[in-house]
């Protein structure tokens, strides 16, 4: 089980009432026992591979060859002689490498092509141009580039680097939430553009993530729209839970709401512990495996339960990717906050610890703390947040928003549109289904990710995406009609089987084909299946038996 942590209470003053309510809340807090999805495990048996220039290559084959066993690949000519030659060399040229620790995979081009030059468990990279690119690389794979201090730590790392790891599995994923394909047809790539370790790849309709060289940034839970990749240390609801639980017992003893603070549980720790004498009594730390995974349902949510404010504080040497994943999905619900008549800077992203003693904090929304479930998907929980800071009287109805966000409505154009529901067949998430038997388009806007799959689907392009919030949609989510035609029966048995537009334009469009030439062929564009097929076996036995 994992358990919530925060600066010690010893450090963080209790002056006030406010003082006193969060040292309760964080005792509180330290009784919480949060779920997991379990953990993946490395075995490393220290066989290194070494790539780079012969002289730097054979310098750390040398160092490192009585704790591990050392291979090298080198990327010039520089000749090694003797049995230096035949301990340590294994190729030359530029490898390509693939996998993590315990399970890389190298290889190189020769004369026949491309030649596999084993297995290895860690990789030190001395390339002046890393083998692996990726913003974050995998566990065991080094790359300290010409800087001193890095090549000196990671040559002591390595040696560690040998026996049984384990990590925690960070993710969980519901493909049938997924808005990443549909039919053949590309719809989002939010989580792939934002993982930092390339750990994301695309399966056609839906996305695979492998757990091996996912490091647990976060980035990916935070910009997809639906859930459907969702943080797993802690899950969204067990974390919140908690927290509900700390916001009722800090409401129990003061009128002042807290500011959430969430931090990393490395280097976040230590940065609050220097700061936390004048750190605001009202500001509830809460430490995280990396605070880039808190994203906006856990934002809106933590509102909507009494927080006055949420404050997320990222490494300062955060990959720019995570850096970029929240602070966008910051950016994308300014308007959002500002359509709830909430100030946009109860939320901040921040990077700098300094900045916290000066961060403003606002009072209550007057709300009563929000009871509904907490489980369900992302979604949901936007969902929920959004009905309950909406008020009428005071809220923005309608608010346009930014292309890209995750909240909108489609425009069908009545005109075009001949109702063949491609867009309810790609729709991921049932934002858009049919009418059951009857000729009807109908759309629920609570549950439109924007994914664009319908618009792309739309043959006939009568299909706009229109980025709005419009939170009536979201207090009382219900379905409305876009688009409806009479039904078309058909010639030979009367049954409703398409819209009178749709064949119309079918007969329209094949008028003057061969294939529709006589009048009996003709007729059967206006027959259903079953009736058009016996009317085929029909003329056949007719011609035959003549």
């Amino acid at each position: 089980m994992l358990e919530i942590k925060h600066a010690p209470a010893s450090e963080l003053p209790a002056v006030t009432a406010d003082g006193a309510a969060r040292a309760m809340a964080l005792a509180g807090l330290a009784e919480a026992n949060l779920g997991t999805a379990g953990f993946v495990e490395y075995r490393s048996a220290g066989r290194l591979l070494i790539i780079g220039a012969t002289a730097r290559a054979l310098e750390a084959a040398r160092g490192l060859s009585d704790q591990l066993t050392c291979a090298i690949v080198v990327n010039d000519d520089a000749p090694i002689e003797g049995l230096e030659r035949e301990q340590f060399l294994l190729a030359r040229g530029r490898p390509r490498l693939t996998g993590y620790l315990g399970a890389f995979e190298a290889s190189i081009d020769g004369d026949a092509g491309e030649v596999s030059l084993g297995s290895f468990d860690l990789v030190l990279d001395l390339s002046a141009q890393p083998v692996i690119t990726v913003e974050k690389p995998p566990l065991g794979y080094s790359r300290p580039g010409s800087d001193p201090e890095a090549l000196a730590h990671a040559l002591a790392l390595l040696p560690e680097l040998i026996g049984d790891f384990q990590k925690p599995r960070f993710f969980a994923y519901d493909e049938n939430l997924c808005a990443h394909g549909a039919r053949g047809l590309t719809g989002c790539t939010r989580c792939m553009d934002a993982c930092a370790t390339g750990a994301i790849f695309s399966k056609g309709e839906t996305i695979e993530v492998d757990p091996y060289l996912c490091q647990g940034c976060g980035s990916c839970a935070v910009v997809c729209p639906s859930g459907a990749i969702s943080y797993a240390f802690p899950h969204a609801a067990d974390l919140l839970g908690a927290l509900r639980r700390a916001l009722k017992i800090w409401a129990e003893q003061t009128k002042n709401p807290p500011a959430v603070l969430f931090h990393d549980d490395d280097a976040g720790v230590q940065a609050i512990e220097a700061v936390a004498a004048d750190l605001p009594e009202r500001v509830l730390t809460i430490a995280v495996e990396d605070a880039g995974s808190i994203g906006p349902d856990i934002w809106l949510t933590l509102l909507a339960m009494g927080a006055s404010d949420v404050w997320v504080l990222l490494p300062e040497q955060a990959e720019a990717s995570l850096a970029e994943a929240s602070e966008s999905q910051r950016a994308l619900f300014v308007p959002v906050l500002e359509a709830l008549q909430l100030e946009p800077d109860r939320v901040q992203v921040l990077r700098d610890v300094a900045v916290l003693q000066s961060l403003p904090l606002h009072d209550g929304h007057g709300l009563p703390a929000a009871k509904y479930s907490l489980s369900g998907s992302k979604r949901d929980r936007i969902q929920r947040a959004f009905a309950h800071l909406y008020r009428p009287a005071r809220a923005d109805t309608t608010t346009a928003l930014p292309k890209g966000s995750p909240f909108g409505q489609i425009v069908v154009n009545q005109q075009t549109c001949t109702l063949c529901m491609s867009c309810a067949a790609v729709c991921p998430v049932e934002a858009v289904t049919t009418g059951g038997g009857e000729p009807r388009l109908l759309f629920d806007e609570s549950r439109c990710l924007q994914c664009g799959l319908c618009e792309t689907a739309c043959p006939e392009d009568a299909i706009q995406l229109d980025a709005r919030l419009h939170l009536p949609a979201f207090a009382n989510p219900a379905q409305r009609v876009l688009n409806e035609e009479k039904p078309f029966h058909c010639v030979g048995c009367g049954k409703a089987f398409a819209t009178e537009k749709m064949i119309s334009k079918i007969t329209e469009q094949l008028s003057g084909h061969w294939m529709f030439g006589d009048t009996r062929a003709f007729e059967r564009l206006k027959m259903c299946e079953d009736c058009r097929i016996r009317d085929l076996f029909d003329e056949e036995g007719s011609r035959l038996g003549g």
